[in-house]
């Protein structure tokens, strides 16, 4: 091998060093090294679990926050429809409130209108029956005597008297 140019003490030697330092590499270094990478795997490998179990979460709160939205719609807009029917149901009792009171003003008019009409004719016939004495006392007085005007005045209100009852 000296022929080679190949030292064989020296290949032991390094032979030697090279097994030395592959136990110290493999013992100190490689196997620390070792747990530290597997460390970090594991760390990284909770950390996209952790992820996603995060991503998960805030997808079910986004799915929560749209269905209670969606809820919160569906009862706005129920409430909406309740307010609608009962402003509806008041507007109709009003109109039907105010259209009674209305058909009683009107009637109790008519009732006091008729009253009125009557009463105004028994005024005009009295007036009308004192206006035909004034005419009959003064056209008498000067054709009949007392006595005579006194019996005619009085057959005349006996005559009104019976057409009146």
């Amino acid at each position: 091998m000296d022929s080679l140019g190949i030292d064989v003490k020296l290949l032991v030697a390094q032979l030697l060093n090279f097994a030395l330092f592959y136990y110290v590499f493999k013992r100190y270094i490689a196997k620390p090294f070792s747990n530290f990478f597997n460390l970090e795997v594991e760390k990284e490998k909770e950390k996209e679990r952790l992820l996603e179990k995060i991503k998960i979460q805030e997808e079910e709160t986004i799915a929560k926050e749209k269905l209670m939205l969606q809820k919160i719609k569906q009862e706005e807009s129920e409430v909406l429809k309740k307010a609608r029917s009962d402003g509806e149901n008041n507007k109709k009792e009003i109109i039907a409130s105010a259209k009674h009171e209305a058909e009683e003003i009107i009637e109790r008019t008519r009732r006091q209108i008729g009253d009125e009409k009557k009463q105004m004719t028994v005024d005009l016939k009295e007036q009308a029956l004192k206006m035909a004495l004034k005419i009959v006392e003064k056209g008498l007085n000067q054709f009949l005597t007392p006595e005579a005007q006194r019996q005619v005045t009085q057959n005349i209100l006996k005559n009104y008297s019976g057409e009146k009852k």
